[in-house]
């Protein structure tokens, strides 16, 4: 068992921000390995600690070739070579590659980074160059494989990264990758991409990079091999790379060359860098051109990887608050050879959909045509017609079509809405750029949460009106209009539509102003609309049989939205304010449980973790049993053991593939126990006598 290991702190979609444990500290991903060569360093181990790095890879094949750094290599460890910090090797497959032939085999390079300390080491995989036919580049990807279980016999404690080849195919990718998985390995890194890289061919890298994450068990690091550019950083992050590494900033420099995150420019065609990193903002180019060389190219160097890791912590940041994806459209339209990205970004969305969450903390901001092929965009498309559809078709209902406007929509039509209610009882519809959108879901994530422009381009206009066109065709036989004033109106009027009175009822502008500031917990039909709709598209088609019984709804004071919703004296949800999405109570489980069967909604978890779980502790990955696989990452999840009894509800971390896969980290932040829902209700109880 190696001293390595692999958490998920915090995620979004595919990308991670987690803590890899090595024996040598802990290290923040995603992160960039810095290439060290023993024997010359321009930049100092220490000085890239400083800038950033947290872990750096040199190459085992150069120190074993060289008698003076495998002498002190094997007596003082290979951290006596590059320092006190953690330390990955390679193989010497890359000079297979370059130089034809290694003279070492699998097993002594494999013995020989043990033997020096390393933190990961790589075995001698065989390199897949993009040319390779199917067939040859099968039997290198068996040859590997063949390598790696050779690694794992005699790895011991050293954590081995075992490399998935596979070449341009992607289903070979997908299955050597899920070979690698079967093995006891610690690390995975993504191999024979540098050409892809060096010739610009984006589209194949991601496509080669999605493969192999489709077969790779989730529970390890995914490490893009050579990827050191900055430009790159942000599409393999989103894609699952947890790991990039490149000896690209020191060779670049001795070309005269500087990184940056659209790019490389050459230091003789640059008057100003316009970059403010150390290096940029002490020097001119013209200076830096007059440098010695060996000045120079250590301040080329200084100045790549200063805005490498200022890249790697943009994408952190993007991670933790939700906008990676946006940060990926910017950066693939900076290089025309970025762009066919965007194909197979909107053709892998069912895969990428798995891993996306239910909302996020950032707005869902429109920047183009591209936008809607992100998962979350499509998964409104498709629930809208598989979850909410199915339960309003056919209510008699005239269906009246809005065009696309400010948010949110019953707000902004309210007027619009109150001249309908007066001669017919209809349903509203707006044609949104995410499709149909009733006005009861104008609340929830990311309807409400999105900011588009106020003029559309024609692609998107277009896609908007084949959307529109495909609800209309899922009606049933019956009136639907688009909205055009006062004809409207006339029109429902001589058509005979009625409307079906149900008590003293408001519009929604009207209850808003009538419940803004003293709370309510009268129910309107509005509210109840809202609420069913939500529960359907965020529980399942049929979850809004949940509210059968007598309901209340209560309202916040100051703003005049639903908070609270009880059924039968039972507080059964909360919405919450920032995505118009429901948290689910104790006697919202009870009713849910007995809609759907397991494991629908729910996580199942072992009778070790029972006990604790009812006690408002959070589910960790190696307890989970089972686990619905529709789950999506911040979901509401029921928490139940094996027998089906309610444990404790909480919000999904981990999707069911990951929970299955970790053996730590947490899969559902349970939000509150069984057991503390009875403390609560008995103390309720006693304080009310």
């Amino acid at each position: 068992m190696s001293g390595t290991g692999f958490e998920i702190k915090y995620r979004d979609g595919l990308a991670r921000l987690g803590e890899f444990s090595t024996p040598h500290g802990k290290v923040r991903t995603p992160t960039l390995l810095p290439v060290i060569n023993p024997a010359d360093m321009p930049v100092s181990p220490e000085a890239m600690k400083k800038i950033g790095a947290e872990m750096i890879i040199t190459n085992s094949y150069i120190i074993y070739n060289r008698q003076e750094l495998r002498e002190k290599a094997l007596e003082n460890g290979v951290h006596s070579l590059v320092g006190d910090i953690p330390v990955m090797t390679d193989s010497g497959t890359f000079q297979m590659y370059v130089y034809g032939r290694v003279r070492v085999t699998n097993e002594e390079i494999i013995e020989f980074q043990r033997k020096i300390g390393t933190d990961v080491g790589t075995i001698l995989d065989v390199f897949t160059v993009p040319g390779t036919g199917r067939e040859k580049a099968r039997k290198e990807a068996e040859e590997t494989l063949k390598r790696a279980r050779a690694g794992a016999a005699i790895k011991e404690d050293m954590a081995l990264a075992g490399p998935v080849q596979g070449g341009i195919f992607p289903e070979l990718r997908e299955w050597h990758a899920r070979e690698l998985s079967k093995l006891d390995l610690d690390f995975h890194p993504i191999g024979g991409v540098v050409p892809l890289m060096e010739n610009y061919r984006f589209r194949t890298l991601a496509e080669v990079i999605i493969a192999a994450k489709k077969g790779l068990t989730p529970s390890r690091p995914v490490h893009l091999f050579g990827a050191g550019h900055p430009m790159i950083f942000p599409l393999a992050a989103y894609l699952g790379c947890d790991f990039f590494d490149s000896s690209s900033y020191i060779k670049y420099a001795r070309d005269g060359r500087m990184m940056f995150p659209d790019g490389t420019r050459r230091l003789e065609e640059i008057h100003e860098s316009g970059c403010a990193c150390p290096i940029c903002s002490s020097f001119t180019a013209k200076e830096l051109r007059e440098m010695p060389e060996p000045e120079r190219v250590k301040s080329l160097s200084l100045h790549n990887l200063y805005v490498s890791f200022a890249e790697i912590r943009r994408v952190r940041n993007a991670i933790k608050y939700g906008d990676l994806r946006e940060m990926v459209e910017e950066r693939l339209r900076v290089n025309p050879h970025l762009l066919p990205v965007f194909r197979v970004l909107k053709r892998e969305t069912d895969f990428l959909e798995q891993f996306e969450p239910v909302s996020r903390r950032s707005a869902f901001f429109f920047t183009g045509p591209e936008s809607l092929d992100r998962p979350i965009a499509e998964r409104y498309y498709r629930r809208f017609f598989s979850r909410y559809l199915p339960s309003r078709r056919g209510d008699g209902r005239v269906i009246i079509g809005l065009e696309e406007g400010e948010r949110p929509y019953s707000r902004f039509y309210a007027p619009v809405m109150e001249k309908v209610e007066e001669v017919a009882d209809a349903r509203f519809i707006v044609n949104s750029v995410f499709g149909p959108v009733p006005t009861e879901l104008d609340e929830m994530y990311p309807i409400a949460q999105t900011v588009i422009p106020n003029e559309l381009d024609p692609v998107t206009q277009e896609r908007m009106k084949e959307r529109m066109e495909a609800f209309s065709h899922a009606l049933p036989p019956g009136l639907a209009v688009m909205w055009d004033g006062e004809e409207t109106i006339e029109m429902l009027k001589m058509m005979g539509t009625k409307k079906r009175r149900m008590g003293k009822e408001r519009s929604p502008e009207q209850d808003l102003e009538r419940n803004r500031g003293k709370g309510s917990e009268r129910n309107s039909k509005w509210d109840i609309e809202r609420v069913k709709a939500v529960v359907d598209m965020q529980f399942g088609a049929g979850a809004s049989a949940m509210l059968n019984g007598r309901v209340k709804i209560v309202k916040s004071r100051r703003t005049g939205k639903i908070r609270n919703v009880f059924v039968d004296g039972k507080h059964v949800l909360s919405m919450r304010a920032h995505d118009g999405l429901f948290t689910l109570k104790f006697p919202g489980a009870e009713r849910l449980m007995k809609i759907f069967p397991p494991p629908a909604l729910r996580v199942i978890v072992d009778e070790d973790a029972a006990e604790f779980c009812a006690k408002g502790k959070s589910v960790f990955a190696r307890f989970v049993l089972e686990m619905d696989v529709h789950l999506r990452p911040m979901d509401e999840a029921i928490v139940v053991d094996q027998n089906d009894r309610l444990l404790a509800v909480g919000q999904v971390v981990l999707v069911r593939e990951e929970a299955l896969a970790f053996n730590r980290g947490i899969a559902v932040k349970v939000r509150e126990g069984v057991e503390q829902g009875q403390e609560k209700k008995s103390l309720g109880n006693r304080s009310g006598n």
